[in-house]
């Protein structure tokens, strides 16, 4: 599945995008009831829908992007969420799915605040790609 892109395709494009093999992200993706988790990244407080290990994976590539410590919570915070149209978007049947290795993130956000927290996903494994490059020259 390409960055960015809707969890719902039609059918005969669904076969472009590599499978989500993690079988906890697809029943998370798929379940209508599920509660999601919420990334606190700097200022922003995105909810999101994954299984545990593919959350706590993204939420450690965005934290390459901060000098602050990116969290992830399961339970709503104590702030809730400060946009209005983030609030609003869990109710979006159609939100972007992140790849994280062999899973998927659902990003229950506004346009804006996909984009931004995508493009610090982006920006955190070109991070975690030169940290690991240079660790391999150094050893």
């Amino acid at each position: 599945m390409v960055s960015g892109e809707s969890l719902h395709h039609p059918p005969d494009e669904h076969e472009e995008y590599p499978p989500i093999r993690c079988d906890a992200c697809r029943a998370a993706l798929q379940s209508p009831d599920g509660m999601p988790s919420f990334l606190l990244l700097d200022q922003l407080t995105v909810p999101l829908v994954g299984c545990t290990d593919h959350l706590t994976q993204f939420k450690t590539v965005c934290g390459y992007t901060t000098t602050a410590t990116a969290e992830l919570l399961n339970h709503r915070p104590a702030g809730g969420v400060g946009c209005p149209s983030c609030h609003l978007a869990v109710h979006n049947p159609q939100q972007p799915v992140v790849q994280v290795q062999d899973g998927a993130v659902a990003l229950l956000a506004c346009p804006r605040h996909q984009s931004e927290i995508i493009n610090r996903f982006h920006t955190g494994l070109d991070t975690q790609h030169q940290l690991e490059a240079q660790f391999e020259t150094f050893s």
